[in-house]
């Protein structure tokens, strides 16, 4: 083999072979999210990764609605926020899915998602714009104003001159939630023993709360506006008093804000 060939080879493999590290995932360059548990990630042991990205490998996903979805390792029980996430989780397995995120500070702490891999397929999660999000805070961080404790009970559905006076009004409450086919419409019902009423506008983030509520039958604790009488008519029938809108429910030790 002549010097003229050998050079010639000698380039070919040299350049192959950058052109091969410079394909390999992030540039050839290390991993840049470091693995964690929901435990480290969320109260310690600090694990060093710079610019806070963080891969969660197969935690169980509980719920999704629109860009939120719950995750849950352990006994701990996060939101992963990403654009259309729940949209981009369909049809991937459940709980063989690893969120590559980052780790958010302001305007409170949450885990914004880059990218879902599951199996060999990688889902790009688009960061060209921001989503709309909830207020996610600690129970010890958050004191609720303006919201007086009531039971629901005082709201009958017969009596119109008492739901009329409180239009308007917001009130801590506490109740189940469940599903119920009214007018040929599935909705979201808050009740206590004596009185139902009906959950409107619901935001993704109080949606995912309400599904697991729902699912476990634990006890609704929020905050409610009341915001429309049913008409009596409608009462006799559905015993429905009227709309709420959920200002804020309060899950394991968090409140979720509806904005």
């Amino acid at each position: 083999m002549n010097q003229k060939t050998l050079f010639v080879l000698t380039v070919v493999a040299t350049t192959g072979s950058l052109i091969l590290s410079g394909c390999s995932g992030n540039g050839g360059g290390k991993d840049p999210y470091a693995q964690v548990t929901l435990q480290e990630v969320t109260r310690g042991p600090v694990v060093a990764s710079k610019g806070f990205r963080y891969k969660l490998v197969a935690p169980e996903v509980l719920e999704k609605s629109g860009y939120l979805c719950l995750v849950r390792e352990g006994d701990i029980e996060e939101f992963i926020v990403g654009r259309n996430i729940a949209e981009r989780l369909q049809g991937l397995g459940p709980n063989d899915i690893q969120f590559n995120v980052v780790k958010k500070f302001t305007p409170f702490v949450h885990f914004q998602c880059e990218q879902i891999v599951s199996g060999e397929d990688t889902v790009f999660i688009s960061q060209a714009a921001g989503v709309d999000l909830p207020r996610i805070v600690p129970t010890s961080e958050y004191a609720p104003r303006d919201f007086e404790e009531f039971d629901l009970d005082r709201l009958p559905w017969e009596r119109t001159d008492v739901l009329i006076a409180s239009e308007n009004k917001k009130y801590m409450v506490t109740g189940r939630v469940r599903r119920e086919t009214t007018d040929g419409e599935e909705q979201w019902i808050l009740s206590s023993p004596r009185t139902k009423v009906r959950v409107v506008n619901v935001p993704d983030a109080v949606e995912i709360v309400l599904r697991r509520l729902a699912a476990t039958n634990a006890e609704f604790q929020g905050g409610i506006t009341f915001t429309e009488v049913e008409p009596l008519a409608r009462r006799q029938t559905n015993r429905i008093c009227g709309n709420v809108e959920v200002d804020f429910v309060r899950y394991t030790d968090k409140y979720v804000l509806k904005s």
